[in-house]
């Protein structure tokens, strides 16, 4: 198959259920074309702890790589049309899933490492989150922050979302998510339950392992 495009790897993820893995066409651009494999996570430990959310998936995460046809070497110029398309996209897709008043809050880099391969667990529980640990490859990805508000079974939340844009081999690796910060209007059990649920710092540590491990 002429399309056909290896899914980026992710590091293991527990309590994460793997809800879609897609091949499209996302954009193109006269004779180049972006081929991209998609593969979407939801979390699907927290609906055992808060039954409401079941008929509305809110915290997720997604991974993407994109393959420039013919091979075109990631330049600034290209790097920028890119993390343009995948900010666009990425609203859309926060939009689809029921988040909204999708505001952009700020960006920075990070220095991440791709590939090497192995068991990186228990080596990364040494080391930390280096990236010249093992032979990986150093890059930098340019992460963007949203904040946004989600509504589930009449309660408000503030949600927090991230999209990181990494060029790496000729290709770009994208990886995105959300997940509540907070409750800011509700009362009774349902909550209650996400009260007790939310654990911001915890979602966003998470988050960035996938953004720093992503091959």
């Amino acid at each position: 198959m002429a399309d056909a495009l290896a899914p980026p790897t992710l590091p293991p993820l527990e309590g994460w259920v793997r809800v879609d893995d897609a091949t499209d066409r996302p954009f193109e651009l006269g004779p180049v074309s972006v081929v991209a494999r998609t593969v979407v996570y939801e979390d699907a430990a927290i609906r055992e702890r808060v039954p409401a959310t079941a008929d509305g998936p809110w915290r997720f995460l997604f991974a993407s790589r994109l393959e420039i046809r013919p091979h075109t070497p990631p330049s600034k110029a290209l790097t920028k049309l890119v993390g343009k398309r995948a900010s666009a996209g990425f609203r859309s897709r926060l939009e689809a899933r029921g988040f909204s008043d999708v505001r952009r809050v700020e960006s920075r880099t990070l220095r991440v490492r791709v590939g090497g391969g192995g068991d990186r667990d228990q080596r990364d529980d040494a080391r930390g989150d280096d990236p010249r640990s093992d032979d990986a490859t150093e890059a930098e990805a340019d992460v963007v922050r949203y904040a946004a508000t989600v509504e589930l079974a009449g309660v408000e939340l503030a949600a927090d979302a991230y999209l990181a844009v990494t060029p790496v081999d000729g290709e770009f690796l994208l990886t995105g998510g959300a997940y509540p910060r907070e409750v800011r209007r509700g009362d009774g059990e349902t909550a209650a339950a996400l009260r007790e649920a939310i654990d911001p710092e915890r979602f966003r540590e998470e988050l960035f392992r996938v953004i720093r491990r992503i091959e």
